[in-house]
C-alpha cells in the first residue's frame, strides 16, 4: 500500500463527535435509539423467562469483553484515537447494527425460502444472508462515524481500530442474545447449561474468527478510500470493494455448510473451526500490518515536527513511530532490570504518543503541560529505578 504524500499534515483542530449540524450524527443517534429499545427487550424478557441465564449470560458476556479491550489497549489503539470514538463504535454494533440485522437475515431466509426451497434456506440461508446483511451494517456505523468526525480519520489503521471495537459490539450482542435463545428453547429446565455452552463454543472456539476480524478487514477498505486521495477514486474504490469481498466471502464460508464433515470424527465439528476461521486471522494479520506500517510513519513524522527533543529525545523517535520497536524495548528492559521497570517505560512511552498525536492534532500551540510534566517524572522514575 503507497505511502500518502505527506504522512504528517498540517494540524487541525479535530472535530469532536457531538456534531448536532451534521444530519450523519442525527442517524447515528435515531438507529442507535433504536437498538436501546430492542435489546432491553430483549434483556427484559430474559429475565421474565429465564433469569438465572439472563444474569449469567450478562456476567459472562462482559467479562468476554474485558480481555478483548485489554488486548486493543496493549496495541496503544486508547493512546493514539478517541476513546469516545471508539466506545461510540462498540455501541453501534452491538445495539444499532444487531437491531437492524434481526430483521434483515429474517427477510433473505424468507426469500431463499420462497426462490429456491424450505431446504435451501435451513442449508444455505446462514451463508447468504449473514455476511450480505451484517457486514454492511456493521460498516455502516463506521461511515457514520466518519462523517461525524471526518479529521478524526487520518490513517488507515484509525478506520481499522474503529471497525474493530464496531465488530466487537455486534459480537458480544449477538451472543448474548444466543445465549437467551438457548435457554428460551431448550427443553431442559437447566438454565446454566446455555451460559456455559455458548462461552465455550461462541466465544472461545468462535470468537478469534468472528465479526471483530470482519469489520476490522471492511474497514481497511474505508480507511483506504478516504486517506488515499492522492490515489485515483477507481483504484480507491477498487481496494474498497475488495476489502469488502474479503470479508464477505470470509464470512460466507464460515456460515456455509460447505466444508461440513472434512474432518471425521466426533471432534471433527471443532478441529474443523480454524481451518474455516483461520483465513480470517489472517487476512487480519496481514491488512493490520500494512496499516500499521503507514501509521508508524505518520507518528514518526509528528513526533521529528512537533515534539520538543527534551519531550522526545533523536533517540526515542524510532520507538515513538514503530509499535514493535516499543514492544522490543520493553521486552529487553523487563529482561535486565524486572517488570516494575518496563511498566515504567511502557507508561512513558504511552505518554509521549498521547504528547505526539495532541501536537499532530492542535500543532505547536497545543496544551500539553500535563503531558510533559507526567513524561519528565516518568523519566526521572526510570532513571532512578
Amino acid at each position: 500500500m503507497s505511502t500518502p504524500p505527506d504522512s504528517a499534515p498540517a494540524p487541525i483542530d479535530i472535530d469532536g463527535f457531538f456534531q448536532p449540524r451534521r444530519a450523519a450524527f442525527w442517524l447515528y443517534l435515531l438507529l442507535i435509539a433504536g437498538g436501546v429499545h430492542a435489546v432491553t427487550l430483549m434483556t427484559l424478557t430474559g429475565f421474565r423467562v429465564a433469569p438465572t441465564t439472563t444474569l449469567l449470560g450478562l456476567a459472562a458476556w462482559t467479562l468476554y469483553t474485558v480481555p478483548v479491550l485489554l488486548f486493543f489497549r496493549s496495541l496503544d489503539l486508547f493512546e493514539q484515537y478517541s476513546k469516545a470514538g471508539l466506545a461510540l463504535a462498540f455501541l453501534w454494533g452491538g445495539l444499532g447494527a444487531v437491531n437492524l440485522a434481526i430483521p434483515a437475515n429474517q427477510a433473505v431466509f424468507s426469500l431463499c425460502a420462497k426462490l429456491v426451497s424450505p431446504e435451501f434456506s435451513q442449508a444455505w440461508g446462514a451463508a447468504i444472508a449473514g455476511p450480505s446483511d451484517e457486514e454492511p451494517l456493521k460498516l455502516l456505523g463506521v461511515v457514520l462515524l466518519v462523517l461525524i468526525a471526518r479529521n478524526q480519520f487520518r490513517t488507515v489503521l484509525s478506520v481499522m481500530a474503529f471497525g474493530a471495537m464496531a465488530g466487537l459490539g455486534f459480537q458480544v450482542v449477538e451472543d448474548f442474545s444466543y445465549t437467551l435463545n438457548g435457554a428460551f428453547n431448550s427443553p431442559s429446565p437447566d438454565q446454566v447449561a446455555p451460559v456455559v455452552q455458548m462461552v465455550i463454543v461462541r466465544g472461545i472456539f468462535c470468537g478469534l474468527w468472528s465479526h471483530t476480524a470482519y469489520t476490522a478487514i471492511t474497514a481497511f477498505g474505508v480507511g483506504y478510500f478516504i486517506v488515499h486521495r492522492h490515489q485515483s477514486f477507481a483504484k480507491r474504490l477498487a481496494v474498497a470493494l475488495a476489502a469488502f469481498a474479503f470479508a464477505w466471502g470470509l464470512h460466507s464460508l464460515w456460515n456455509s455448510p460447505l466444508l461440513a464433515g472434512l474432518v471425521p470424527g466426533p471432534l471433527g465439528p471443532l478441529l474443523l473451526l480454524p481451518i474455516k476461521g483461520g483465513p480470517a486471522v489472517l487476512g487480519l494479520i496481514l491488512l493490520w500490518r500494512v496499516a500499521r506500517q503507514e501509521e508508524n510513519a505518520h507518528l514518526a513524522q509528528l513526533a521529528a515536527r512537533f515534539a520538543p527533543t527534551d519531550l522526545v529525545s533523536p533517540a526515542e523517535l524510532t520507538a515513538v513511530g514503530s509499535f514493535a520497536e516499543r514492544r522490543r524495548q520493553r521486552r529487553a528492559l523487563r529482561a535486565t532490570r524486572g517488570h516494575a521497570a518496563a511498566r515504567t517505560l511502557a507508561k512513558l512511552q504511552k505518554a509521549q504518543l498521547r504528547l505526539v498525536m495532541r501536537y499532530g492534532r492542535f500543532g505547536p500551540e497545543a496544551d500539553v503541560a500535563s503531558l510533559a510534566q507526567k513524561i519528565r517524572d516518568l523519566r526521572a522514575s526510570l532513571a532512578a529505578a
